[in-house]
Parts: C-alpha cells; structure tokens; sequence
C-alpha cells in the first residue's frame, strides 16, 4: 500500500490527478474481503464434492472426484504445487465423504459396497491398520462420519427403524453409541474444536435447519430458520463460527454464522451452486467447491 501511494505521487504531476489517484487507491485497498476474487485450485472442471484437509499443518487436501459415470473417487490435492493423484489407484469401488482426525492420525471415509450397500472404512494412517463397519440390511449405510476432537470415536448418520440418527464408535468400531436421534433425518454431524458440542443438520422440524446439542445430544438447540434446506455445517477452527450450505436464496449458496446462530453472512453469492466448505486452518478462508460455467473446481474463498 505504501509503495503504491508513492508510485502514485511519482507518476501523477498535477496536484488534483495525484489526490483523485490516491483517493482511488484507498478506496480500492479498503474494499471487503467478500471483493476478493477467490483463489482456483483445480482447473479441470470434473464434478468433485467433500473437501477435507488431509493433514494438521494445511498442506494437502482430500477431496472426492467423480471420475466415472458409477465411481467416486478418493483424491489428494498438493497445495503447494497443485498436483491431484488418487489416494488409492488400485481402488475400483466408489469412496467418498472422506473425514480426518484432530491430529491427521486417521482417515474415515464411506465405501460402496454394491447396491447403494455402504460401509464406513476406518484408517489408521500411521500402523495401517483398517477397521470397517459394514452396512446393514438393504438399501442402507453409513453417512457423513466425523472424529470426537479427542480422536477417541467417530460419529456417523445411518438410517434406522424409520429414522436417520447420529451414531458414534470407537476406532475399531464397536461400542456403538445413540448421539442423536429424533423423526425425520438427522446428518451432517462435526464437533466442536473444543470437544463439548456438535452441530448438524435435522428434518425434525419439517426442511433440513441447523442445530448444535452436547456430544450426549442434551441441551438442543436449533440454530436456522429458513424456508429452504441448510445443510453440511462446520464449525471454524476457533469455534467461534459456523460455515454451512443453504438454499435460502433460491440457490445453493456458502453461509457463515455465529456458533450461536448470531451474525448470519453470505461468503457467496453466485448464480451457479457454492458447496461442501471447510475451513481453512487459519480460519480466514473457506475450501469450497464451486460451479462456474457448468465446471465445477476447488476454491479458496476468503471469508467477508
């Protein structure tokens, strides 16, 4: 900023041009972060969904390609140099919704099992040890899993009796455990940096809103109130905020808001679909899968 004032003093001969450009300048400096234009990280335009940082110090992210018309795909993303390569190459079946623990010791992820069957993988990335839970009669299967921040259990959604309630084991998966269970659908768990509580999204109440409870499922407490779904929250690094989806413009579109439901904020506002954010280790900034002109790549949007 300070070099651009005097570049501009240098450049600019008459009194009037030079405060005109330094005014300019100030204006352009002091716009909102929202003005940011938000950085690309991929550039192939293929369909890509759940972002996750793959490990504590921010380097590489885990996210999912759809890179057949019947397979999703597990991929990691090198930040520093923007190179993606397969986390599995010789995995044919479809992988996804990949979560990583507080410390980046274990990976958890859903895995199709044929027939909409699915499975939740759990993996210890240090022994390489794998532990599964596997999918239940029918048409069913693990949603959405999460890590306890003490990296001691994971959470997961899974339809049961009617329902779809949050459930949690530990890491060998065993010890299964009611988090949260009510009528209708209840997803998209993620614990709080501090361990104490959880937030997620529930149909109890008609449309998917927001809520957060204790990680027993006491002391709920819904969060939104809108017309339309909101979805796939996650809270800062902090905890002092939430990032999520919605739909209340009439388009998928990213959200942040206090972890109390306070300070409700756009970080997009595009006619294309913004989805599945994460936050940025530094709490400034979101991972975000965006569609523009019909592509759709990872982003890192600045928070406004």
């Amino acid at each position: 900023m300070t070099k651009l004032r005097q570049f501009v003093r240098t450049w600019c001969r008459s009194e009037r041009r030079r405060r005109l450009a330094l005014l300019a300048v100030t204006l352009l400096c002091s716009l909102p972060a929202s003005a940011v234009e938000p950085l690309r990280l991929t550039t192939d335009g293929r369909v890509k969904r759940d972002p996750v940082i793959l490990n504590p110090q921010g380097t590489e992210l885990l996210y999912v390609l759809h890179d057949k018309p019947n397979r999703l795909r597990l991929m990691k993303l090198t930040l520093k140099d923007g190179q993606s390569a397969p986390l599995h190459p010789d995995e044919t079946r479809s992988e996804f919704e990949p979560a990583v623990s507080n410390d980046g010791r274990y990976l958890a992820y859903v895995q199709n099992r044929g027939n909409l069957s699915l499975a939740m993988v759990v993996h210890d990335l240090v022994e390489n040890k794998i532990t599964e839970l596997p999918p239940g009669g029918g048409f069913s299967g693990m949603h959405s899993p999460t890590f306890t921040r003490d990296n001691a259990r994971v959470l997961f959604s899974y339809p049961e009796e009617g329902r779809q309630s949050i459930y949690s084991v530990d890491l060998d998966c065993k010890n299964r455990r009611t988090v949260v269970a009510s009528a209708g659908v209840n997803n998209w768990p993620h614990c709080s940096p501090d361990g104490k509580r959880l937030v997620f999204s529930s149909t109890r109440d008609d449309d998917y809103e927001l809520y957060v409870a204790h990680l027993d499922g006491s002391e709920l407490q819904r969060l939104t109130t809108s017309p339309k779904q909101d979805i796939r929250p996650k809270f800062s690094p902090d905890g002092s905020r939430i990032a999520f989806t919605s739909g209340r413009d009439g388009n998928y579109n990213i959200y942040v808001m206090g972890a109390d439901g306070s300070g409700l904020a756009p970080v997009t506002t595009h006619v294309e679909h913004d989805d599945y954010a994460t936050w940025h280790p530094d709490g400034q900034s979101l991972f975000v899968v965006s569609e523009r002109n019909g592509q759709f790549d990872l982003f890192l949007v600045p928070l406004p």
